[in-house]
Order: structure tokens, then C-alpha cells, then sequence
């Protein structure tokens, strides 16, 4: 099932059950992440269909969900029911529109029209730049000795921080954010993650690379670790707040909060040319054509872009060769 994440909210589903009237217990989890979302007992209505309710959450992001609904079985003296044989099995989608189908159509008919030509050009716009989407990402990393951790998505909001699977940031704790000595932010720039002392401090000097290890030779007067009789320590390195090797796992709200104005554009170009056929590859990229056996040669370039030029330009300022690094 798609649902478009538009007002009024909350958002509801609706499936059809085998029994009018019964209970059911429907379960919604993260499709990648086998969390549990919802877990509840609803009664179908007398049309044998289950109407729920989603929670806040599920009008926020972008996300995709698995859905369940079982029979609910109930045993003596228990008051919460066990789960019986499924009777509904399938993926939720909830995804933000590029462009409002309720603005386009006058009728109900050419609403669903248009729901269909907006979910097409958003499908092509996403297949070159990615989408425009507003979600949460889960960014699994390892310290590198310095004052930054670096990102490849756009983000906006950090959720939970994890350093060597201990919880350290939580923005739902009461007793949060910060659940240590460190608030942990998003640069002004987006690039990166950092942290702030959560006690005062006059300035802090942050290291944008590793610092230089050197070796130093041994000293009677000078240790190279502090010590409980020694007044004379020396530094050999500069500490950092991302020590290297040290696992961080970050829950960021990544994306788009709202659909750039030229985007919108574009979709609307799409839209109409879907509509209107104009979508004519096999006109464009034709580089030899014979009648007798109808033997038609296209350029590879017909696989590249959207069949639109100026959606195309339009796209250019979201779309990177810049790939993200592994290590193999």
C-alpha cells in the first residue's frame, strides 16, 4: 500500500479482514530495521475491514514499513491476546509528493489521474538525483583521530549517538540530550558531526585532521605519561573528541523537510509531458533508421536523463559524481 504523506493528518490504512466484527492485532515495523513500530488489537467493522489510525510518527518521514495483521486469540485468564494465523501481509509506503495530485484534479477521477502521472515523474526524477525525501539514517562509523566525523547525506536533526555501543546522546531522553560530558551537533555547514563540552569552556580548538605521531626518544626528566610523583609530563599528542578506532553509530533525520521550488517545476514538466506523450526517445536519440526491415539504431545517450532537456538542466545542479569511499 502507498499513502501520500499530505494533510489532514493523522494518517490512517485500511484492510480488508476475513471476519466482520473480530479482533485482530495488527503490527507495523521498519522494513530495514525489523523495529516495532505498532503492536495493537482493533476490531474489523461490520464490512470485514480493519481501519487504523497511525501514530504522529508515521506522518513525519518517509519510510517504509511492514505490515501485519493477524487473528487475536485469546486464552483464559489472559487479557492480551496471542497471536493467531495472519490474514494480511504487506509493505506500507509512505512517501511525500512532489507535487499535490489534489491541486492538479477537480474531480475524484482525475485526482487518481494524476496521483498516477506525479508518481511516474517522481520515479524518473528519483532514478537521476536520488529523491527528495525526508527520513531518518542510521550512519555506522569508526573514529579517525580527530574533531569530526564526516557525512555524506544532508542532515538536519540528530536523534541518538552510540560510541562503542553505549547510548550517549538521546533528544527523547528526559534526562537528555546529552547523556555524558558531550552534546554532539551537526556543523554549520552540514558536513559533519561534531561535539560541544556540556560544561563551559572559553574556546576549544578543533583538529580537522589526524595529528602527526612521532617517536621520541627516552627521557630521565621528561615522562611520557603522567604519573602520580611526576610534575614533569609532556604531550605527545593532542587529544581529540573522536578517538580513533572507536565505533559511533548516529540516527540522523536526513533529506529534505520540504520539495525545492524547481523541483516542483520539473515534476510539473513531467507530468505534462507524460500526459501528453511527449516523452519521445525514440524520436530524439534515432541515429539511423532503415523502412525495409524497420531496423532502428538509437544513441546510448537515450539511456541517460529523464527525455526531458530542461528537466534535465534543472536536475544537474542535484546530481554528483562524487561517490561514497569504501574500503576493500
Amino acid at each position: 500500500m502507498n499513502i501520500l504523506r499530505l494533510p489532514p493528518y493523522p494518517l490512517s490504512v485500511t484492510y480488508s479482514v476475513p471476519a466482520a466484527s473480530t479482533d485482530y492485532v495488527i503490527l507495523i515495523k521498519d522494513s530495514d530495521r525489523d523495529i516495532t513500530r505498532v503492536e495493537e488489537v482493533v476490531e474489523s467493522s461490520n464490512a470485514s475491514k480493519v481501519v487504523f489510525e497511525l501514530p504522529a510518527y508515521f506522518s513525519k518521514y518517509d519510510e517504509s514499513y511492514q505490515i501485519e495483521i493477524y487473528e487475536a486469540v485469546y486464552t483464559s485468564g489472559v487479557t492480551d491476546p496471542e497471536l493467531g494465523d495472519i490474514v494480511v501481509e504487506d509493505n506500507l509506503n509512505i512517501e511525500r509528493p512532489y507535487v499535490d495530485p489534489k491541486t492538479l484534479g477537480t474531480t475524484a477521477t482525475e485526482i487518481a489521474e494524476y496521483e498516477g502521472y506525479e508518481s511516474l515523474a517522481r520515479a524518473i526524477i528519483d532514478s537521476v538525483v536520488g529523491g527528495f525525501y525526508y527520513e531518518t539514517s542510521y550512519i555506522e562509523t569508526v573514529g579517525q583521530g580527530t574533531d569530526y566525523i564526516p557525512l555524506w547525506e544532508k542532515p538536519y536533526k540528530i536523534l541518538k549517538a552510540y560510541e562503542n555501543a553505549e547510548l550517549v546522546y538521546d533528544v527523547d531522553n528526559a534526562d537528555g540530550p546529552a547523556l555524558g560530558d558531550w552534546n554532539y551537533i551537526i556543523t554549520k555547514d552540514k558536513t559533519a558531526i561534531t561535539k560541544d563540552p556540556v560544561a563551559a569552556v572559553d574556546a576549544m580548538n578543533r583538529s580537522e585532521r589526524k595529528p602527526a605521531q612521532m617517536s621520541l626518544a627516552a627521557s630521565d626528566s621528561v615522562f611520557m605519561f603522567d604519573t602520580e610523583d611526576s610534575g614533569n609530563t609532556l604531550t605527545v599528542q593532542p587529544g581529540v573528541v573522536f578517538p580513533q578506532g572507536v565505533d559511533y553509530i548516529f540516527l540522523l533525520e536526513t533529506g529534505y523537510k520540504v520539495v525545492p521550488i524547481d523541483i516542483q517545476d520539473a515534476t510539473m514538466m513531467l507530468i505534462n509531458d507524460i500526459k501528453c506523450g511527449k516523452l519521445d526517445y525514440y524520436k530524439r536519440y534515432v541515429t539511423s533508421y532503415s523502412t525495409d526491415q524497420y531496423r532502428i539504431q538509437f544513441e546510448k545517450g537515450m539511456f541517460e536523463g529523464t527525455g526531458n532537456l530542461l528537466v534535465d538542466k534543472i536536475l544537474d545542479r542535484y546530481t554528483t559524481n562524487i561517490g561514497k569511499p569504501g574500503v576493500l
